[in-house]
């Protein structure tokens, strides 16, 4: 399960710094009929905050 939250944070990070272009694939996403039907309950700014400072420790060493 680590990894896998580990590999959702990455992805989730690319996306939002802009390393993985996903407008293609966003533009054949079925609407939601309310935004708060959805499933995915993650604090994305703790996520991303999270895994920038990983990126950091990372070249720091």
């Amino acid at each position: 399960m680590t990894l896998l939250r580990e590999y959702w944070i990455r992805l989730v990070a690319d996306v939002v710094t802009g390393k993985l272009d996903v407008r293609e694939a966003a533009a054949t996403l079925p609407e939601l009929a309310d935004p708060a039907d959805s499933e995915i309950d993650i604090d994305e700014e703790n996520e991303v905050e999270s895994m920038e400072e990983g990126a950091a420790e990372d070249q720091a060493a």
